[in-house]
């Protein structure tokens, strides 16, 4: 895998904004995203990006962009960090937003375990994409923290965000003995995360 940052310049999208995947070549495009956009934006992101048996890989854009990817490191073959097909372990749209604007809501919790091609045991983290889609927050912003269930929520954000933002980042979230981790939203937000390696408890 490549460590890249991925940053696209003055996309041309529709209403409904657009997006990139950024995926190993030979197994095919996932339903994943690397970085979400609308029209003239500018964003980054961090992208731990698989690479297949030939060196390849793919960009995908829904929407017509320029793409910069900056390269500073890589995972050699046989290396701690197991990656896989980028694929969608979390999506809150179906079902409704997390957090509320005062941020005492309950965290979300995940378990990681057997989702998105993750073994059923031994996680130490996980490699994720995650995204905030559509917050409502007060004029001060809000953030997302991803964190291990058992340890506890830290002083610490992940993402942070303004009113009906749309904004990836890419985290490497520790993973409790139980294969949880807890989103905790201070704003009301759907959530995104998808997976793309993990790191072995042993």
């Amino acid at each position: 895998a490549v460590l890249l940052n991925v940053t696209v310049v003055d996309p041309e999208v529709g209403n409904e904004g657009g997006y990139l995947t950024v995926y190993p070549c030979a197994s095919g495009r996932p339903d994943a995203s690397n970085l979400n956009f609308v029209s003239g934006q500018i964003i980054p992101n961090t992208v731990i990006a698989p690479v297949d048996s030939a060196g390849n890989i793919c960009f995908y854009s829904y929407g017509q962009t320029h793409v910069l990817a900056d390269v500073s490191g890589y995972f050699p073959t046989g290396s701690s960090l197991q990656t896989l097909t980028p694929t969608r372990i979390v999506n809150t749209r179906p079902t409704g937003k997390i957090g509320n604007r005062t941020g005492t809501a309950d965290p979300m919790t995940f378990n990681v375990y057997g989702k998105g091609g993750l073994p059923m045991s031994g996680i130490g983290a996980v490699l994720l994409n995650v995204t905030v889609v559509d917050p409502e927050v007060g004029n001060e912003g809000g953030y997302l923290t991803v964190y291990p269930c058992a340890s506890g929520r830290p002083e610490a954000s992940n993402l942070n965000f303004v009113a009906q933002q749309i904004i990836p980042n890419t985290v490497i979230a520790p993973v409790d003995p139980s294969g949880n981790i807890c989103f905790h939203s201070y704003g009301q937000t759907h959530v995104l995360a998808d997976v793309s390696g993990y790191f072995p408890t042993s």
